[in-house]
């Protein structure tokens, strides 16, 4: 039995370390080498690259991105796994509750390792509990430690087993007994305690080979197996942007062609071809991707070349201010600029600046409405965190691993959307904002930015941890209003608000001078993505500000939610469910840093 998997799902959701719901139970996913790219199956991660300069040695160190390929791609029948995974957990309990019997007891259910009952010899289903640690690591509950615990049993011989009865509306009215002692505890008991951890990671285990369990010093939780915060992804997202923004920039930046042109950079189309035709000979690249090379002109080449070498920043604040600067220029000269010619290869993000609109908000306030007709984003997975124990903090589990013919070279899993958006941003003295934002709700939020409160933070909720521009007020400003957006275009153009993501953006002067703004947009597979329907709002979006600032004076949760004013420490002021926050595929910040508070005393 197989369970089919989109590539998005890979990326955003599962990915190695997680537990899969399958048609004969739940299967861990492995490592990518084990599951994916094992000995024997002819496949390598270079055929499935995605290439992005930005990313690869701006945020991964060099690592490089494969895609999760698919059955069609490869000529396998649907029905055909493409990717294996591991039965995961090993315990089952049986409920063929009839047919059991032990020492004059019957009547109950069998908890144990394997496969069948070792009384009735009956198929068990997995038990719904494991543990696992802030560290990451994640195992089988050891049930006979749970139940004995320091005492020693030698009763039991052979496969151990252990009685489970009861049920109802609370685990304290499960109880696991030990058949040969009697000794007996309850599953709520146990669920509320500690305990040692084993320090596995299955998924870096072969499919064929023992546990391995080395030890950890931090102490385990048990955790039902579909819990969402067993495992939390860690994704990172950057669009392409000038100057790296066609087709002929990607095809250069694919890893042999690029660490070609590094070590000997081409002075002629001969020599281009040359090189190109040699990389083809060692079945590095294809036919296919040396003719549309090519069949560039010279010119346009020797300036994709120039522009695929320049440097690439290696801060993730630094990526995003170049993204934020990106769409500026765009709304004045556009992308490609008006002013020149149009590059013969197909442009991944593209802006007409005749596009633009300017509104007003309520107070007076001018916006620049950018239409983003065409936008490319790669999303990768760097790691995940299994958040099980809210007294200590999680740490990030990298998933990268090591290409089986080149030990140095490290890869993560990633995935390629098309789509279009919509950039907002303040219209007056080009975005900047000279006085700070009013009232006592913004100033508790500077102190916390610009003091040493901010440092009581986990650094991993903050997309750079050096910066922390999430604190800001202008930050919350501006995510506050992109919640509201998003919800005011799903309630006026009935657009669903899970497809619409956001990325906020802040730029800080000397803490006097701040500007941002906002891009709403919605990608999904495939060379040409969206259909054009977020873009076409541009026009209406007056109306749409106007209804978002409507929605902000009222909330279900009021009185209790507009009186939850920010305090250091917090991750939102005035926000709930019923006012500001979404769906996980909207929200880039998990539904933190939200406050109405701010955006009331500062109507645009």
């Amino acid at each position: 039995m197989t369970q089919h998997l989109r590539q998005s799902q890979f990326v955003l959701t599962w990915g190695p370390g997680s537990i899969l719901e399958g048609p004969d139970g739940p299967r861990l996913i492995p490592a990518p080498d084990i599951g994916l790219f094992y000995q024997n199956t002819g496949r390598t991660p270079e055929r499935f690259e995605i290439s992005d300069r930005r990313m690869s040695e701006g945020l991964l160190n060099g690592a490089r991105i494969f895609r999760l390929p698919s059955n069609a791609e490869l000529g396998i029948v649907q029905s055909q796994p493409l990717y294996r995974t591991r039965p995961f957990p090993e315990w089952k309990i049986c409920h063929n509750t009839g047919n059991h019997t032990h020492n004059g007891q019957s009547n109950f259910s069998v908890l144990f390792p394997g496969n069948k009952c070792p009384l009735c010899n009956a198929y068990g289903e997995a038990v719904r509990f494991v543990r696992a640690c802030p560290a990451g690591h994640l195992d089988d509950v050891d049930w006979i430690d749970v139940v004995h615990g320091k005492r020693i049993c030698s009763g039991s011989t052979g496969t151990p087993w252990l009685i489970w009865t009861g049920g109802g509306g609370s685990l304290a009215q499960i109880n696991i007994e030990c058949p040969w002692c009697g000794v007996k505890v309850s599953l709520g008991w146990a669920y509320q305690q500690t305990w040692s951890c084993s320090g596995r990671h299955p998924e870096r285990e072969a499919l064929n080979a023992r546990p391995h369990r080395p030890g950890c010093s931090r102490t385990a939780r048990m955790i039902l197996r579909q819990a969402s915060n067993l495992r939390i992804p860690e994704i990172r997202t950057l669009f392409t942007i000038p100057p790296r923004h066609t087709r002929l920039h990607n095809l250069l930046q694919l890893s042999p062609i690029y660490h070609a042109i590094v070590a000997n950079p081409p002075g002629s189309s001969n020599q281009l071809r040359a090189m190109l035709n040699n990389l083809q000979t060692q079945g590095l690249i294809s036919q296919v991707i040396v003719s549309e090379i090519l069949q560039h002109p010279w010119n346009e080449i020797q300036q994709a070349i120039q522009d695929v070498l320049s440097p690439v920043t290696p801060h993730y604040s630094d990526l995003l201010l170049e993204e934020f600067h990106a769409f500026i220029d765009a709304s004045i000269k556009g992308i490609p600029p008006v002013t020149g010619p149009r590059p013969s290869s197909p442009v991944l993000i593209e802006v007409n600046p005749r596009m633009v609109k300017k509104i007003s908000g309520p107070r007076g306030t001018s916006f620049r409405i950018v239409p983003v007709q065409r936008l490319r984003t790669v999303i990768v997975q760097q790691g995940y965190r299994r958040e099980v124990d809210t007294r200590n903090p999680a740490q990030i589990v990298d998933v990268s691993f090591a290409d089986p013919s080149n030990p140095s070279q490290k890869w993560y899993p990633g995935v390629e959307f098309f789509g279009e958006g919509i950039f907002i941003m303040l219209d007056h003295n080009d975005g900047w904002q000279n006085s700070a934002l009013k009232g006592d709700d913004a100033e508790r939020w500077f102190k916390t930015f610009e003091g040493g409160a901010q440092t009581s933070y986990p650094g991993h909720i903050f997309r750079d941890r050096s910066h922390r521009d999430e604190l800001h007020p202008a930050f919350i400003w501006w995510h506050t209003l992109s919640h509201l957006l998003i919800r005011a275009i799903s309630g006026e153009a009935g657009y669903p608000s899970a497809s619409i993501r956001e990325r906020v953006y802040l730029e800080v002067q000397n803490n006097t001078r701040v500007r941002g703004g906002i891009l709403l947009y919605a990608v999904q597979p495939g060379s040409e993505g969206t259909m054009g329907g977020l873009m076409a709002l541009a026009p209406h979006f007056k109306k749409i500000l106007y209804r978002a600032l409507d929605m902000l004076e009222n909330c279900s949760g009021d009185p209790l939610c507009i009186e939850n004013a920010f305090s250091p420490g917090h991750y939102c002021g005035a926000a709930c469910y019923g006012c500001l926050f979404l769906s996980e595929t909207s929200c880039e910040h998990r539904n933190m840093w939200l406050d109405r508070r701010i955006l009331m005393d500062n109507l645009p």
